[in-house]
């Protein structure tokens, strides 16, 4: 077996630690080729409860992976494509974000090196998403509302509608003003770091999709707490993604819509997306994937124009 420098085939929702690769993020996975047969495993910091993956084979995703203890192997076929992407597992969000995720080796016992699929980061664009639990993945299916799909979700469509890689910053129950329900990581945070202190890895992105709103609008948000909370993170994304194009979608509740219309007047990189128009319901439960197909459908008209 050989010991896989894995940050390599990591997407961007990863960070090196001196404990392992760490992640916070739904939808964080890994993106390579296997040029002969062989068995990629990984070793996990613990036991997580109801680990689940989704791994998809030349872009076709296959049926989901449980880990049951802290161990993974992956048996796979040379030849071929592979995306293996985190879907899920027993833990609530702030303390997803506080602990994390961690993989602390990798190992692959093929007699040729995985290929990485994934340039170095200051070498390739990316497309960004920035948002809350519906751009996480959270999806409707069956009776489960609180079922993750990263995968299957809105942003990971459009990327693959234009053949880019994703990177994604999205927490569910978060928002911009402190009347989301959840208030880690603040939408700011999040920007700069995958858990407390841990910096995020810096992408090239020429377009950001951001997707905020909706919690603060269910949960009481005033309009002068949005306005505030939105102009100041207006100004964090610049500094983020200096040189990239934003596309704020307006809450899919109606909520807020002319204090984007506002606040992105004094800026000549900014476009405001009436989602709100498009029929995606929120309530009572998660959209599911019909809703996020067509969500991507909309979003990638736009991108294109």
């Amino acid at each position: 077996m050989n010991e896989l420098e894995l940050i390599k085939l990591a997407t961007p929702e990863w960070s090196a630690t001196e404990e392992g690769l760490r992640t916070s993020q739904y939808g964080a996975g890994f993106i390579f080729q296997a040029p002969v047969t062989g068995t990629l495993s990984f070793d996990f910091a613990h036991h997580y409860p109801d680990l689940v993956w989704t791994l998809a084979i030349d872009g076709q995703d296959q049926d989901q992976i449980l880990v049951a203890n802290s161990h993974l192997d992956l048996h796979l076929q040379g030849g071929h494509d592979y995306q293996l992407t985190l879907d899920q597992w027993q833990t609530g969000q702030v303390a997803f974000w506080q602990t994390g995720l961690i993989i602390t080796a990798a190992n692959w016992d093929g007699d040729s090196d995985l290929v990485p699929a994934l340039k170095a980061d200051n070498e390739q664009s990316y497309l960004t998403f920035v948002g809350d639990s519906i751009t996480a993945g959270e999806f409707m299916e069956g009776s489960n509302h609180d079922s993750h799909r990263p995968s299957q979700s809105f942003p990971a469509l459009v990327a693959k509608h234009f053949g880019q890689r994703l990177n994604r910053i999205a927490y569910g129950g978060t928002g911009l003003t402190s009347r989301a329900p959840f208030q880690e990581p603040k939408a700011i945070d999040a920007l700069w770091q995958v858990g407390p202190g841990i910096s995020r890895r810096r992408v090239q992105t020429k377009q950001v999709v951001v997707a905020y709103g909706l919690n603060d609008g269910n949960y009481g948000a005033t309009d002068q707490e949005f306005a505030f909370g939105l102009r100041v993170y207006l100004l964090e994304l610049v500094k983020r993604f200096h040189g990239a194009h934003f596309y704020l979608l307006t809450p899919w509740n109606g909520a807020f819509v002319e204090i984007f219309n506002q606040e992105v007047a004094r800026f000549d990189n900014f476009t405001v997306v009436p989602a709100h128009e498009w029929g995606v319901k929120t309530r009572p439960n998660h959209p599911g994937l019909a809703a996020h197909q067509l969500m991507a459908e909309k979003i990638a008209a736009v991108l294109e124009d």
